[in-house]
């Protein structure tokens, strides 16, 4: 991979980044849901439950 590789990597990134930083609620969680992460309720799928934060 070349330099002028990583550094378009690294621009992809930074622009996913603030997108992502403007998405609402509803959006980062359709976003997930559609990667497979979170379901269309905002749960972890089966395979993420340990990212889960313990309720008191």
């Amino acid at each position: 991979m070349s330099d002028k590789d990583i550094e378009m990597l690294i621009d992809l990134a930074r622009t996913k980044l603030e997108e992502a930083k403007r998405m609402s609620k509803k959006e980062a969680i359709l976003s997930l849901n559609q990667a497979g992460i979170l379901t269309k309720k905002g749960k972890f799928m089966k395979a993420y439950n340990e990212l889960e934060e313990p309720t008191a």
